[in-house]
């Protein structure tokens, strides 16, 4: 009877068994650590600081933006917006990748949507104070995510070229970025953007937006050589070094006429001679985007095209066939 018994009881075990190892080895809930919780709160407190600067100086609508799951997620995207923007142009983007299941920051950048004030008063813009705000972003955004994300259009993203260059982040996506002035021959670049940075500053204004004060509307002739500044320092860095970024996409424009595409083509060959992970897509010129891609002004395209486009690379996933072709990058 014994042996009986034990006979029984042998299956009964190996089920037992076979589901304590399984209850052990299956998915495991995602709890931070509590390093993980500590880095978090240091973000988030990091970045209330910034908003409440914003309070103080910013205009409606342009105080830095942050988005969060209460936890450090295993992405976070920071979002870079562009010359005389806001954080809110990505404000879209930010909650559907937010919607994803990542946490997202979109700060306001040096000089940009300040109340009552217009583009002169982004003649105060350098491009060390963008090398600074972009260091100073990464290390508030470090505790949001497991893995960062960078990614900014035109000035926002030379100064994520910046990022890629310099900070260990998981993945850049420059989107048109301000490498090299368009509608100049190429000879004249740099001769002009140091001119511009010598002459007085050169404002065009334009009346104010009532719509969206959080935009100097017009332009800066020496904010834009500052970005251009910015730009030109990361291509001669790329030269010589291989970013630090994991992975890296350039998104360009072939309807851009306010930078030059293949300027963005030269930044992306010399990360690529160092060995990085680096992608390039171009938009056609079929599409007829303007150059700020992001919230265009009387596109020919649904505007959730291009947003699912940068949902995808975000992700690091293949762009939606159909939409951008990939450059070959050599």
């Amino acid at each position: 009877m014994l042996l009986a018994v034990a006979r029984m009881t042998r299956p009964l075990v190996a089920t037992l068994l076979a589901s304590l190892v399984a209850a052990c080895s299956g998915p495991k809930p995602d709890i931070p650590s509590e390093a993980e919780a500590a880095s978090f709160a240091q973000s988030v407190a990091a970045i209330a600081r910034r908003q409440a600067r914003d309070d103080s100086i910013a205009a409606p609508g342009a105080r830095s933006i942050l988005l969060t799951h209460e936890r450090t997620t295993p992405s976070a995207v920071v979002l870079l917006h562009g010359l005389t923007d806001s954080p809110r142009q990505f404000e879209r983007l930010a909650r559907l990748l937010f919607g994803d299941g990542d946490n997202v920051y979109v700060p306001r950048l040096p000089q940009h949507g300040l109340r009552g004030e217009d583009a002169r008063a982004l003649g105060a813009l350098t491009a060390q104070q963008l090398r600074v705000a972009a260091d100073s972003i990464v290390k508030e955004a470090g505790g949001l995510g497991r893995q960062i994300t960078v990614i900014g259009l035109s000035m926002g993203g030379a100064v994520s070229a910046w990022i890629a260059q310099q900070e260990d982040v998981e993945r850049a996506v420059l989107i048109a970025p301000a490498i090299e002035p368009g509608r100049v021959p190429a000879m004249l670049d740099r001769p002009l953007i140091g001119l511009a940075d010598r002459l007085p500053r050169m404002t065009r204004r334009s009346p104010p937006d009532s719509a969206r004060p959080d935009r100097e509307v017009g332009f800066n002739t020496r904010a834009a050589a500052e970005v251009l500044e910015l730009g030109s320092s990361v291509l001669a860095l790329a030269s010589r070094t291989a970013p630090r970024a994991r992975s890296i996409t350039v998104l360009v424009n072939a309807n851009d006429r306010t930078v030059r595409e293949t300027a963005a083509e030269q930044l992306a060959r010399r990360w690529k001679q160092h060995g990085a992970d680096v992608s390039v897509y171009e938009l056609p010129d079929s599409l007829r985007l303007p150059h700020n891609i992001i919230d265009p002004i009387g596109a020919h395209i649904d505007p959730d095209i291009v947003l699912n486009l940068l949902r995808e690379l975000a992700a690091g996933r293949d762009p939606p066939s159909g939409v951008v072709r990939p450059l070959p990058v050599r």
